[in-house]
């Protein structure tokens, strides 16, 4: 005996017709029928009897209707319970940005969230885009925060934030590092530096190859530190977005198509408590004036 059953019983008892009840419910008749028959079947009782134009309660079936609101009240309640626990365990807050591609506006907004709200935690960490989508689908975490665009198919609120211009850091004794800008032809014999988990290779290949245009797509590492050693090492060169190239390296823009490349930064959440959506206009305001 299913809550759903016990509510479609109730409007039909209230409305007196098949149709009208329907309506109400927003289904059609013969499904709604149905479901009071597979109750009827489950209690193994009479709860309408069914006349030409309308239906009158059994004896059980008033029985079930007085009793049943009072079932579909306390059902309410309890929900309303559950949902309140939940909620008081679960006052924190948690951002997830895509590894390798730290947004230049997330410790403003970190601070800011904290000044307004110094009783919350917050948590943050970078996973890759496959992983960090999935944390935001089973509840793991509230936020993400990505360059590109979420994984085709899915439902999430998502905000603009800004845009970010991309560029090479690459070795001095690279030929190429003394342009002005650089395209994928002029680094097409350097290995493009990856940042990704070894989960995530395929996926960054991918998105890369399609996105930039790069196809010396074979060397990886796990965190920047490490892509900016090996940049510096000459061993290939490393795409990114963030404006803050380490002593030592060139910071070079990067342009496809005759025009400079860039990506776009949205807010991506399942959550709308109060934490993430001060969090989302935080971030937003600041935003605005970048």
């Amino acid at each position: 005996m299913l809550l759903r059953q016990i509510r479609y019983f109730i409007v039909v008892a209230d409305a007196g017709t098949f149709s009208e009840a329907a309506a109400q419910c927003f289904i059609s008749q013969s499904a709604l029928s149905q479901q009071i028959k597979s109750l009827e079947d489950e209690l193994d009782v009479r709860l309408l009897e069914r006349l030409p134009r309308r239906v009158i309660l059994t004896e059980a079936g008033r029985y079930l209707y007085e009793h049943g609101k009072q079932l579909i009240v306390a059902a309410e309640k309890l929900k309303t319970d559950v949902q309140a626990v939940a909620n008081k365990n679960s006052e924190r807050l948690t951002v997830t940005w895509i590894t390798g591609s730290t947004p230049q506006f997330l410790d403003r907004a970190l601070c800011a969230f904290k000044r307004q709200f110094p009783d919350v935690p917050v948590d943050v960490y970078s996973a890759g885009y496959n992983e960090a989508f999935y944390a935001l689908d089973t509840g793991h975490t509230d936020v993400v925060l990505a360059g590109r665009a979420a994984p085709h198919g899915s439902e999430y609120d998502s905000i603009y934030l800004s845009d970010a211009l991309y560029s090479v850091w690459i070795s001095e004794a690279c030929p190429a590092s003394s342009k002005d800008y650089v395209t994928a032809n002029d680094l097409k014999d350097l290995p493009c530096i990856i940042v990704a988990s070894d989960r995530e290779r395929d996926a960054e290949q991918q998105f890369i190859r399609e996105f930039a245009g790069l196809d010396n797509l074979n060397l990886f590492t796990q965190n920047t530190d490490e892509a900016a050693l090996m940049a510096a090492a000459g061993s290939g060169f490393y795409l990114t977005d963030n404006p803050n190239c380490p002593a030592g390296l060139k910071k070079v823009p990067f342009h496809k198509g005759g025009l400079p490349l860039a990506k776009s930064y949205y807010f991506y959440t399942v959550n709308s408590n109060n934490y993430v959506q001060a969090f989302a206009d935080i971030l937003t305001d600041i935003c605005k004036v970048v």
